[in-house]
């Protein structure tokens, strides 16, 4: 049953409908002017769907997503909406990715369809205007632009229709490349793709919403081999004396197995491999995620690997394996340390800043920590930028202390002191004193 309702948002009447049963998980479609009515009914069968009505809320001017983006926004807070799966297509999926930029944490899942991404300065655009089907305008957008696809931390569908769609497929594709969780989803049909194949659309977005977190696929994975948790460190295989075992236990039996699963491919046993750190947090479970992680060249699989280390280490539960592996497993070795500081920070060097939100910011001051082993021609500018951030000084300082203390650290003692000294800390900080004469002292080259 499909209902019609009506909220206040920013001081005007929001309507919407919503369908599916009331203890669903909430999902927002903003489908502009494509009639996603199959979607929604595929949808509503589990979940609770909220469809907004957003090309009542005004003209569609240029600025009108970056409007919308609030009032959407707005609309969770007067559902009580936390969290969210988040759908859009063409101007609403622009409002879609807008606000999974901007509130990363209130988004779980991401589905865009038929958007037109940022390009570069100068290119020209199909853009959808009041009396037209689209419009040729002349793209603008500010330099740092195609880099906020980085801030989203959700999981995300990027479907794409074939080369009679108006939408420029480079730039999507290129836009699903840049979101740490993206997928492509390119579909020989178009535009728009939900019309020209409803089915394989519909189903698309089923079997994205409905896979299974990491967490709950290594359980089972667990479960199907007699391994079953018992407590919240307690584990059971049927066998082992007293029939209990620790989670380190249960790491040390069964990682090399997930991770050498020959019945998956890579991307799925890498999964499978953060899977087991979420329910185990044990570092031979992360160990292993390295050493079948080396040597990747697929760029797909490459993001399952990255992206699983950003993702918890933007997540507010501190899992002490991620950050142990990073340092250990890649930032003190010279072959891998370069390559993964970049992939866990130095690509969201723009996004480093006082608004940032929190979770970019935890990721940032695991990460600087950490870092001491990374070459500093690696580093150094995310310092200097992190300096600047008042939330990342004492991670800054943390990773300058590290550098030099650390067996594997790796510093230039002129250019980390003007950090030093640039950032203003505390004198009474901790080890300050030191760390500053020692650097005054040291060698220059």
């Amino acid at each position: 049953m499909i209902e019609n309702r009506s909220v206040i948002v920013n001081g005007l009447p929001f309507e919407y409908q919503v369908a599916g049963p009331a203890d669903g998980d909430p999902l927002v479609l903003l489908p502009w002017r494509g009639d996603w009515a199959p979607l929604r009914d595929a949808l509503a069968r589990k979940r609770r769907v909220y469809t907004p009505d957003v090309s009542s809320r005004g003209p569609a001017a240029r600025e009108w997503p970056i409007l919308m983006c609030d009032d959407v926004l707005g609309l969770l807070d007067a559902l009580g909406l936390d969290r969210v799966d988040l759908a859009g297509y063409c101007i609403g999926g622009e409002v879609a990715y807008r606000v999974a930029q901007a509130r990363p944490w209130r988004v779980a899942g991401l589905i865009l369809e038929g958007v037109n991404p940022p390009g570069p300065p100068g290119l020209v655009r199909p853009e959808y205007s009041e009396d037209n089907w689209f419009t040729l305008v002349e793209d603008e957008p500010a330099p740092d632009e195609l880099d906020r696809f980085r801030r989203i931390t959700a999981r995300a569908l990027v479907l794409s229709g074939g080369s009679t769609s108006p939408f420029w497929q480079d730039q999507i594709a290129e836009m699903a490349r840049r979101i740490p969780g993206g997928r492509l989803a390119p579909f020989p049909v178009g535009p728009p793709v939900h019309a020209a194949e409803p089915e394989e659309f519909a189903r698309a977005v089923v079997e994205f919403l409905d896979e299974l977190p990491d967490s709950e696929s290594a359980r089972l994975w667990l479960a199907e081999r007699g391994v079953v948790r018992t407590g919240e460190d307690t584990w059971t295989d049927g066998e082992s004396e007293e029939g209990r075992l620790t989670s380190n236990e249960v790491a040390h039996r069964w990682a090399a197995a997930a991770l050498g699963d020959d019945s998956l491919d890579i991307g799925h046993r890498l999964r499978l491999g953060f899977g087991l750190v979420d329910l185990l947090d044990e570092y031979r479970v992360t160990a292993e995620i390295a050493s079948a992680g080396r040597g990747i060249a697929d760029p797909d699989t490459a993001r399952v690997l990255w992206n699983g280390y950003r993702s918890r280490l933007d997540a507010p539960a501190h899992c002490e394996a991620i950050v142990h592996s990073l340092r250990v497993d890649w930032f003190e070795d010279r072959d891998t340390a370069e390559r993964a500081f970049t992939e866990v920070l130095g690509n969201d060097l723009t996004q480093l800043r006082p608004d940032s939100p929190e979770p970019m910011l935890r990721r940032a001051r695991l990460v600087l920590e950490a870092s001491g082993p990374v070459p500093w021609r690696a580093k150094e500018l995310v310092y200097r930028i992190s300096g600047r951030v008042s939330e990342l000084c004492e991670a800054v300082f943390r990773g300058i202390l590290h550098s030099h203390h650390d067996g594997f650290g790796d510093l230039d003692p002129a250019e980390a002191l003007a950090i030093l000294d640039h950032m203003r800390l505390p004198e009474d900080t901790e080890h300050l004193a030191e760390l500053r004469s020692a650097l005054e002292s040291a060698p220059r080259p």
